[in-house]
């Protein structure tokens, strides 16, 4: 089996985050979702593992770059 890293993770998330913003356009709903689905694909304790271990700016730099690099029109929408 091949080790979850943060950024595999967040590629994961951010795309799954990306399908729910086309349809629901709420932020928290789509992020509580998609990190939901990684906790179902990944199993929580790996998710609360890779999360926790990570530092801050790491993880808000690779979130947001996923983010940015598969839906920059979702993150431009008022809310």
């Amino acid at each position: 089996m091949l080790e979850l890293t943060l950024s595999a993770l967040l590629n994961s998330i951010s795309s799954d985050f990306c399908a729910i913003m086309e349809k629901e356009k709420d932020y928290l709903k789509a992020g509580l979702i998609a990190f939901s689905m990684a906790n179902d694909t990944y199993g929580s304790e790996n998710v609360r593992k890779i999360i926790g271990e990570a530092k801050h700016h790491e993880l808000k730099v690779i979130a947001v770059s996923s983010v940015i690099s598969k839906c920059p029109e979702q993150l431009n929408q008022n809310q």
